[in-house]
This record gives C-alpha cells, sequence and structure tokens, in this order.
C-alpha cells in the first residue's frame, strides 16, 4: 500500500506578499538600472531615445510593474493549487506585448540600438521579476 503525501494549500498572508512586492521590486530596480547605466556608458546616444533619458523613470516603470505582478501573482494564488504556470504564460504574453512599442512607437531619436537596449530592459525586469516573486512564494509556502 502505497501512501501519497498531500502538501496543504498554505497561502500567504498580505505582510508576505507585501515584503515579496517591495523586494520584486527594489532586485528588479537595482538590475534595470544598472545594465541602463552600463548601455548608456557604452553606447551613449542612446540616451537621446526617449524612453532611456532619465533613471527616475526607468525606476518607475520598472517597480510599477513589478507591484502589478506581485498584486497579479497573489490573485492567481488565491483561486488556483497551483498559480505558477498560469503566471508564467501571462507574463510571457505581457513581457512581448510590452515590447512591441519600443520598436513601433513614433519617438524621436529611437533607433534600432535605442529600442533594441529598451526591450532588453524589459527582458531583464522580468525576469528579475518573475525569479523573485515564483521563488520567494514557493520558498514561503514551503517554510
Amino acid at each position: 500500500m502505497t501512501t501519497i503525501q498531500m502538501q496543504p494549500n498554505i497561502q500567504l498572508d498580505r505582510n508576505q506578499w507585501v515584503r515579496l512586492g517591495v523586494a520584486t521590486a527594489v532586485l528588479s530596480v537595482i538590475a534595470v538600472l544598472i545594465i541602463q547605466v552600463v548601455a548608456i556608458t557604452i553606447w551613449p546616444d542612446i540616451a537621446l531615445f526617449k524612453p532611456l533619458d532619465s533613471y527616475a523613470r526607468t525606476a518607475v516603470f520598472t517597480a510599477v510593474p513589478a507591484v502589478a505582478a506581485t498584486a497579479l501573482f497573489a490573485w492567481l494564488a488565491r483561486r488556483r493549487t497551483d498559480p505558477v504556470p498560469s503566471f508564467l504564460k501571462i507574463s510571457a504574453v505581457v513581457l512581448v506585448l510590452s515590447i512591441i512599442p519600443d520598436y513601433l512607437l513614433p519617438v524621436e531619436y529611437k533607433t534600432f540600438l535605442a529600442s533594441t537596449v529598451t526591450a532588453f530592459l524589459h527582458v531583464v525586469a522580468a525576469a528579475v521579476i518573475v525569479s523573485v516573486l515564483v521563488l520567494g512564494y514557493r520558498r514561503q509556502r514551503g517554510a
């Protein structure tokens, strides 16, 4: 006879989600700003492109999606026993959709390089946000 151990559906509380969201926002902003500084150091002309001309704007446009992703993940976690697959699918779609305007919108000083650096910043932000949220969620649930 075999026994199957079922892991109880442990939910994170509001404070855990807030801490996870803050950590996600801070880590993603740091990662994106480091990459932006390096890219602008290598290619100074890309700083003329509006999405890359302000570190403060970059920080806000990274932190806000991190908070939104945290809220989405918390919402999914309350409704699904395993929210990770749904969160990963939604995150992938949002990432692809977020990159499109970098290449299509008519913005002054837009070059292929500037658009590509901006798109890469989206990828870095998404990678950090998704990783921190999923790993943090799994770690806290297992604790």
